[in-house]
C-alpha cells in the first residue's frame, strides 16, 4: 500500500497553477475561488451598494446649489407694459433664470446620524464581504480534501482487489491440484465483488467532489487534485487559542452601531428644522417692450431667506420609528452576543476535534500495523490450512477497514486545521 502511494504522490508532487496543469494545489483552488464564487460576488455587490449609501448620505450634510430656467408663454391676456393696458389674444413671453442654494443649519442631527448609520452599516458590509470569503475558502477546502480521501481510498481498494485476485487464481490452482475446495473459489469472488462495489463507491464519490470543486472554482473541465496534501497531516499543528472576533462578529457590531445612529437620527426628526436659502435671478418678458439686456440688468433679484418647519401632528409617524428603530437595535444587540458565542464555541469545538483527531490518527496507525500482521499471519495460516478462506478475508477486511478509517481521520484533521488557519488569517485584536 505504502509504495504505491509513494509512486502515486511522487508522480502528482507538481503543483500546478489554475488553467496551465491539470493538478490543481489547494492554494491554487483558494485562489481561483476568489474570483468565482457567487456568494462572494453578491456580497461584494453589497459592499458596494453600502459605500454609495454613505456617500449618499454625506451628500445630504453638503448646501445643494441649483440653476433654475424657466421660459413661459402666454396665448391669453397680458399687460401691455409702455401702453399699461390689458391686451387680448396676444402671445407673450417670459424668460426667467436664477442660482439659488440652501442649507440645512439644524434638524435634530437626524441628516449627521443618518451619515453615521450609514458608513456603520458600509463597515458592516466590508466585514461581510470577509465572512463570504471565508465561507467560501471554507466549502473548497471541504470539497478538495473531500476528493482526495476519495482518490486515496479508490488507491487503497484497488489495491486488496489486486491481492484478491492474485490470490484467486492461486486458489484456482489449488483447487484443480485436489488442495483446496470449490467454497474458497466462491469466498474470493464474492470478496473482489464486494471491493468493486467500494471502489465504484469511492469513483463515484471523486467525481461529486470534483464537480463540487468545478463549480466552486469555476473551472469547466475536470482536473487533478494534489495527493501530496494529505501528508501535511504529518507536520501541520493547529494555531493556539487565542481571541477569537470573526467577520461575522464584527458585522453584527457594525450593525448594532448603525442601529444605535438610526435610532438618534428618529428621534432627531421629531425636532423642528432651520433652513437658510439664498438665490439670485432675473428675467426678460416681451410684453415690456424694453431691450432684452435692458430688462436683465434692471430686472436682478437677489434674495436670502430664513425658515423653520416645527412637525406638530403627523399621526404618530415619527414616533412608530422611533419605536420601530430601538427595537431593532435591541436586536442588533442580541445578534451581537449570538455571534460573539458562536464564534468562541466554534473555534472550541474545532480545537477540540483536533485534539481528539489526533488521538485517533495515533490510534489508527497502531491498528493498522496491527492488522497488517494479522493478515501476514493468517495467510500463512491459510496456506498450511489451519483457518478458512473466511478468516483470512476477516483479516483481508480487517486492514482495509482500518486503513480507510486512518485515512478519514488524517483528512478531517487537516480540514480542520486548514479552517482553524483561515480563521487566524482574519483574527482581530
Amino acid at each position: 500500500m505504502k509504495r504505491i502511494v509513494t509512486l502515486l504522490l511522487a508522480s502528482l508532487a507538481c503543483i500546478g497553477a489554475p488553467g496551465q496543469d491539470t493538478v490543481w494545489s489547494l492554494d491554487s483552488c483558494l485562489a481561483q475561488v476568489m474570483a468565482n464564487n457567487i456568494s462572494l460576488q453578491a456580497a461584494q455587490a453589497a459592499g458596494r451598494k453600502a459605500r454609495a449609501q454613505m456617500y449618499q448620505s454625506l451628500s445630504e450634510l453638503l448646501p445643494s446649489l441649483d440653476l433654475h430656467v424657466n421660459q413661459y408663454y402666454n396665448w391669453g391676456r397680458s399687460v401691455d407694459m409702455q401702453e399699461l393696458v390689458i391686451v387680448k389674444n396676444r402671445l407673450t413671453r417670459q424668460t426667467s433664470a436664477s442660482v439659488g442654494a440652501s442649507f440645512t443649519i439644524f434638524d435634530g442631527f437626524a441628516r449627521l446620524n443618518t451619515y453615521a448609520a450609514s458608513r456603520a452599516a458600509a463597515r458592516a458590509a466590508e466585514n461581510d464581504i470577509l465572512q463570504a470569503e471565508l465561507e467560501a475558502k471554507c466549502d473548497i477546502t471541504k470539497a478538495y480534501l473531500g476528493n482526495v480521501l476519495a482518490r486515496l481510498t479508490t488507491v487503497s481498494l484497488q489495491q486488496s482487489l489486486e491481492c484478491v485476485r492474485l490470490q484467486l487464481e492461486k486458489i484456482r490452482t489449488e483447487v484443480d491440484c485436489g488442495r483446496r475446495s470449490t467454497e474458497d473459489i466462491l469466498e474470493m469472488e464474492a470478496r473482489a465483488a464486494d471491493l468493486q462495489s467500494q471502489i465504484a463507491q469511492s469513483e463515484a464519490e471523486e467525481a461529486l467532489r470534483m464537480q463540487e470543486l468545478r463549480r466552486l472554482t469555476g473551472c469547466p473541465a475536470p482536473f487533478e487534485t494534489d495527493l501530496a496534501v494529505a501528508e501535511m497531516c504529518e507536520s501541520c499543528t493547529p494555531p493556539e487559542t487565542g481571541p477569537v472576533v470573526t467577520p461575522g462578529v464584527l458585522s453584527a457590531r457594525e450593525n448594532a452601531e448603525a442601529a444605535r445612529y438610526a435610532l438618534k437620527a428618529a428621534r432627531g426628526a421629531v425636532f423642528p428644522t432651520i433652513g437658510v436659502s439664498a438665490a439670485y435671478g432675473t428675467y426678460y418678458s416681451d410684453a415690456a417692450g424694453a431691450p432684452f439686456k435692458e430688462q436683465v440688468d434692471g430686472n436682478r433679484n437677489p434674495s436670502v431667506s430664513l425658515s423653520m418647519v416645527v412637525p406638530l401632528f403627523d399621526g404618530g409617524r415619527r414616533a412608530a420609528e422611533v419605536a420601530a428603530a430601538k427595537a431593532d437595535l435591541d436586536a442588533s444587540r442580541a445578534r451581537v452576543r449570538q455571534a460573539e458565542e458562536d464564534a468562541l464555541s466554534e473555534w472550541g469545538q474545532m480545537r477540540l476535534q483536533c485534539i481528539s483527531l489526533s488521538q485517533q490518527i495515533a490510534a489508527g496507525r497502531a491498528r493498522e500495523e496491527f492488522c497488517a500482521k494479522k493478515l501476514a499471519s493468517s495467510g500463512r495460516q491459510y496456506e498450511l490450512g489451519a483457518i478458512s478462506a473466511s478468516d483470512w478475508l476477516q483479516a483481508a477486511d480487517d486492514l482495509t477497514r482500518s486503513r480507510s478509517e486512518l485515512l478519514q481521520c488524517r483528512c478531517k484533521y487537516l480540514f480542520q486545521v486548514k479552517l482553524m488557519e483561515l480563521y487566524k488569517e482574519i483574527w482581530h485584536e
